[in-house]
C-alpha cells in the first residue's frame, strides 16, 4: 500500500505537535519544516481535528496541538481517517481475491 501526501503530511502534523508538548505549533511553522504550503496543512488538519487528534485554539496567541497523548495515536488511525481506499492487500479481499 502506497500513501498519499495527505498522510505523510498529517503524521509529520502530528510528530511536530508531538514534539512541541506543552506548547502551540502554528501552521506557518509546520509548513516551513517541512517545505510543504500552509494551504495543503490546512486541507489536512480539519480532518485530523474531527477525528480527535488535534486541538485548535483560536485568536492571535492560537495554533494547534495533541488532543491526546501521543501514545495514543496508532499510526493505523491516522492512515484510516486520511486515505480514501484503505485496501492493505489484494489478498484478503474475500470477493475478488488477487494474490501474485
Amino acid at each position: 500500500m502506497r500513501l498519499t501526501k495527505q498522510t505523510n503530511y498529517a503524521l509529520r502534523m502530528l510528530m511536530y505537535c508531538a514534539n512541541n508538548q506543552g506548547s502551540l505549533s502554528r501552521i506557518p511553522d509546520i509548513a516551513k519544516a517541512y517545505a510543504v504550503s500552509e494551504f495543503f496543512l490546512f486541507k489536512i488538519l480539519q480532518p485530523l481535528v474531527e477525528a480527535g487528534f488535534i486541538q485548535t485554539v483560536r485568536g492571535r496567541n492560537g495554533g494547534i496541538k495533541l488532543a491526546k497523548p501521543a501514545t495514543e495515536i496508532s499510526v493505523a488511525d491516522v492512515v484510516k481517517v486520511t486515505e480514501d481506499n484503505f485496501s492493505m492487500a489484494e489478498c484478503f479481499d474475500t470477493a475478488e481475491p488477487n494474490c501474485p
